[in-house]
């Protein structure tokens, strides 16, 4: 008996399967505008800095939190408070940038020669009427360098590699900075040229002074502890000088600033208010060729500041 068995076919049944897998993106631009964002306080600031338009700054942000699936900051009084997303991306975002700056520092450093362009920030009087006069000295010496001096009120940064040197007037607080102490400011009580000591001295005789801008500083404290009126007062030294010398009053000043000048004459020293100098920069620029010579003549240079 022959048995007869049927066929049966297995041929693969071809199911074809899709899933689809959105690819998240986080662009280095895109957290470097937010590191920037928080660091300056606003959206105007940062394209500043970063050199992009205001609408750029806004879409980075934008396309950062779509990357992230979360907003990363939020805004309100107009102060940025950062959500759980922002300060990760944050987190992230400055490890870059450190680590990017630490790359180029190590570059700039290791290049060869006594030229090329080194930046120095410093404030506005001290850079522009301490400093500057002084330059040919250092350029005689040196002259294939050029020095980009960055003059502000605030606390000068090192900060996004702005500048190579800062000239700060407290000791530097980073950690991977090179902290060189280089001079002392000392100050007095200064009058329009002309005035009595006296008048100068009376307490009807108005002040100008410095802004409190937040900082505790001597040179804002010393004037206010005289309980006297302020005539003018201003964020800028050069500013608050040119006040006394148009005879709106007194002011404590810095003798560096006015002790040369015709216009001012001094009433009397005022040794319990000095302010120190430093200079801080990155510890790969201590031997360089190209940042040394103009290290030390900031050294030196303000080792000389009355």
């Amino acid at each position: 008996m022959q048995a007869s068995y049927g066929r049966l076919s297995c041929a693969p049944i071809r199911h074809q399967i899709t899933v689809a897998v959105q690819k998240s993106t986080i662009s280095w631009d895109d957290l470097l505008t937010l590191s920037t964002l928080m660091r300056t306080g606003s959206y105007s600031a940062c394209a500043r800095e970063l050199d992009i338009t205001h609408a750029t700054a806004i879409r980075r942000i934008r396309r950062l939190e779509s990357a992230l699936g979360n907003p990363v900051a939020t805004r309100a009084d107009g102060t940025f408070a950062l959500t759980a997303a922002g300060r990760n991306a944050l987190v992230a975002a400055r490890q870059m940038e450190q680590s990017a700056d630490r790359l180029l520092r190590e570059i700039e450093g290791a290049a060869s020669g006594v030229s090329g362009v080194v930046r120095v920030a410093a404030t506005s009087a001290m850079g522009a009427h301490f400093l500057t006069p002084r330059l040919p000295a250092l350029y005689a010496a040196n002259p294939d360098v050029e020095v980009r001096l960055e003059l502000d009120n605030r606390v000068a940064s090192l900060a996004r590699r702005r500048a190579h040197i800062a000239v700060r007037l407290g000791r530097p607080q980073e950690d991977t900075m090179v902290a060189q102490r280089a001079g002392t400011v000392h100050f007095g009580l200064y009058a329009p040229a002309g005035m009595p000591a006296a008048t100068a001295q009376a307490s009807e005789t108005p002040l100008c002074g410095l802004l409190d801008e937040g900082f505790t500083l001597p040179e804002v404290e010393w004037p206010r502890a005289l309980e006297r009126r302020f005539a003018f007062q201003s964020n800028s030294l050069l500013a608050v000088a040119e006040a006394v010398r148009c005879g709106l009053g007194v002011a404590l000043l810095p003798h560096y600033l006015a002790a040369d000048d015709p216009g001012l004459t001094l009433v009397r020293g005022v040794p319990e208010v000095v302010r120190e100098i430093w200079l801080a920069y990155p510890v790969e620029f201590r031997g360089a060729s190209r940042f040394r010579p103009v290290i030390d003549w900031l050294a030196e240079t303000l080792s000389n500041c009355p």
